[in-house]
């Protein structure tokens, strides 16, 4: 079977291209530059830098390691073209995602906040060719979903909305099995932005999360807790605003 080369005098990408290999328990083989790369590889990882001097068809480079793999574990595959690409959110302030591809798990991971998922289903849109792509939001974390169904909304996707009971795990990476679940399991399409309204308990919770990372000096407002939980502003923003006994604050557009 083929594998994945790793080829570059970079030590950065070396060393965090080997670490994500290694994460995955991927075969692997290290290639220096003047040897012919082996019969049994597949695909080369390397630099924008070095790539022209390598002497094989399928080089993929990416500054972002996991992204690379991804890649070139797509042209170990064939470089194939999937019926149905499915992707999955379990929404929270750190959403899971998930990606299938004709009933196979392509990756999996966390996004970094709610408004960041819908750039990551643009790349994943573009990083797996398909004919129909179908994107699936959990229906819970209320607030934290609407962000992410508004930010999808934006970018031209209509996201279906699941029914995510029965989807948690009990494992190391909960919220990222969760977005498999999600992304296999069918769902209904609102055909309209959703609306952004806190609930009493979000608020309650955001005030909490102020007193514990401002260890104990204030408690922001509900209107500024309100503007945390869609997005408006930061939590830390809240609370040097709390703290300057202001409570209105300009859109920022985002965390």
């Amino acid at each position: 079977m083929k594998q994945i080369g790793i080829l570059t005098e970079d030590p950065r990408t070396y060393f965090l291209v080997l670490e994500a290999l290694r994460e995955r328990g991927l075969r692997f083989a290290s290639l220096d530059f003047g040897e012919p790369v082996p019969a049994n590889i597949g695909v080369v990882i390397s630099t924008a830098k070095e790539a022209p001097a390598i002497p094989f068809e399928e080089v993929v480079t990416d500054g972002d390691p996991d992204r690379a793999i991804e890649r070139a574990l797509h042209l170990l595959a064939g470089g194939r073209r999937y019926e149905e690409l499915w992707v999955g959110i379990d929404p929270g302030a750190r959403p899971g995602i998930a990606t299938v591809g004709d009933g196979v798990v392509l990756t999996s991971c966390t996004a970094p906040s709610p408004e960041s998922v819908s750039g990551m289903v643009v790349d994943i849109a573009d990083r797996y060719p398909h004919s129909t792509l179908v994107v699936r939001l959990g229906h819970g974390d209320r607030t934290n979903r609407n962000r992410i169904f508004n930010s999808l909304w934006d970018q031209g996707y209509h996201a279906e909305i699941v029914d995510e009971r029965n989807t948690t795990t009990r494992s190391q990476t909960p919220d990222e099995d969760a977005a498999i679940s999600i992304a296999m399991t069918s769902g209904y399409r609102p055909w309209r932005r959703q609306m952004l309204e806190p609930g009493p308990g979000e608020i309650r919770n955001i005030q909490r999360l102020s007193r514990l990372e401002s260890h104990g000096e204030l408690t922001v407002s509900k209107i500024l807790a309100s503007k945390v939980a869609v997005g408006e502003i930061s939590l830390q923003d809240a609370i040097e605003c709390q703290r300057s006994r202001k409570d209105v604050l300009p859109r920022t557009g985002g965390l």
